[in-house]
């Protein structure tokens, strides 16, 4: 139970139209992400479309235990400002 408290949460700022390669890239080096949607309705030519949308554009949490990866390579991740 102690490990889970150990890690910590923290936010990484994505370069425009990176999301997926940015995701790939910090999950492969063991890092935990959370990119939270929802559903948007829109009218568009008289017709309701449902899409979805980002919560908070342009970032992605990142969930690690600093005891074991450091954050800095967040930082060098490719996709990731």
């Amino acid at each position: 139970m102690k490990q889970s408290l150990d890690k910590k949460w923290c936010i990484a700022q994505i370069k425009p139209n990176s999301y997926h390669s940015a995701i790939q890239n910090l999950e492969r080096q063991g890092f935990e992400t959370f990119l939270p949607k929802m559903e948007i309705t829109q009218r568009q030519n008289n017709k309701f479309v449902v899409k979805t949308d980002y919560v908070f554009p342009g970032y992605v949490f990142v969930y690690f235990d600093p005891q074991i990866i450091s954050w800095t390579k967040i930082n060098s991740t490719y996709g990731v400002s």
